[in-house]
């Protein structure tokens, strides 16, 4: 039915409504590189050594005025751990026109959005670096060879494979249990626990909720649970979107990222009718002592 008055839909020179905001609706949490320690390395190997003590012993007895005979097997000799810098980067670049054009939501600049999104995204990366299961390469430029970092998981010294011992590849109270007193009788006393969210939800269901009841502004809470209390004693639990089939049960004071060069842009010159650069950092894990904490591996959730 034709209208005797002019709509939206006949109108041709309507402005389109392009809000000047851009949302990211990637993830930018990074919960292991805020929660481990910060330490200046100088070399693309990282070495450090642990101690071991004597066996506690009851029958630590001598008699009055006695006399010592020394044998090698009174000294004990450290055991050196290393790992290797991973040099990471990230590159991006822009044509002259679209500095040139108003872009809706960039008031600094397209190159700048572009620049953020890369800053961001080499932080993710160095995150997923720290919490993985990488084997460690040492950087040999001349052969070709790029370093690779080891991660948490391939840096503690427990290990449960949720696929054996009839554990049924799902996070329960034994199996956690049993790796907190692994962590425990190896000398550690874990603080904090990184999972995904399966994994923690999975913890929902076998710990009672006393902690965290009201959240801060009032609201009563449930089916949050952000602590647990082992024979060991309590860990934070920590949501780790980077390890959704795994578990690690960690001792953080032990725990540092090591950083042989800072994140840093650079410029490229001037080859093309565009600009740009890219983002560059180069990191490494340290775990002071590896027998302090644990992983468990190999659960059934989604990736």
């Amino acid at each position: 039915m034709a209208t005797t008055h002019v709509n939206i839909e006949q109108q041709k020179t309507i402005r389109e409504n392009v809000l000047d905001v851009i949302t990211t609706i990637s993830p930018k949490d990074r919960p292991a590189l805020a929660k481990f320690g910060r330490q200046d390395v100088t070399n693309t190997t990282v070495t450090w050594t642990t101690d071991v003590l004597d066996t506690p012993s009851a029958v630590n007895k001598n008699n009055h005025g006695f006399t010592v005979t020394f044998a090698a097997a009174d000294y004990t000799v450290g055991a050196q751990v290393s790992n290797y810098t991973q040099l990471l980067m990230k590159q991006v670049a822009v044509d002259e026109s679209m500095l040139a054009v108003k872009v809706a939501g960039a008031s600094e600049g397209e190159l700048n959005r572009q620049k953020n999104i890369k800053m961001e995204s080499i932080l993710n990366d160095l995150e997923a670096t720290i919490v993985s299961n990488n084997t460690g390469v040492a950087p040999l430029p001349n052969t070709g060879t790029v370093g690779v970092s080891k991660g948490c998981q391939s840096l503690v010294s427990n290990i449960i494979d949720s696929s054996q011992q009839d554990y049924g590849r799902v996070l329960s109270k034994s199996l956690f249990n049993s790796l907190s007193r692994l962590c425990y009788n190896s000398g550690g006393k874990p603080d904090i626990a990184m999972m995904g969210a399966e994994a923690k939800d999975a913890v929902a269901g076998w710990v009672q909720q006393i902690n965290r009841p009201v959240s801060d502004d009032g609201k009563k809470l449930t089916d949050v649970v952000n602590q647990v209390e082992t024979t060991t004693g309590f860990q934070d639990l920590i949501l780790e979107r980077n390890i959704p089939t795994a578990v690690l049960l960690l001792e953080s004071q032990y725990f540092k990222t090591g950083w042989l060069r800072e994140l840093r842009w650079k410029d490229v010159g001037p080859t093309g009718d565009f600009v740009g650069g890219w983002y560059t950092l180069e990191a490494t894990l340290i775990c002071l002592a590896p027998q302090s904490s644990g992983k468990i591996t190999g659960l059934n959730y989604v990736v």
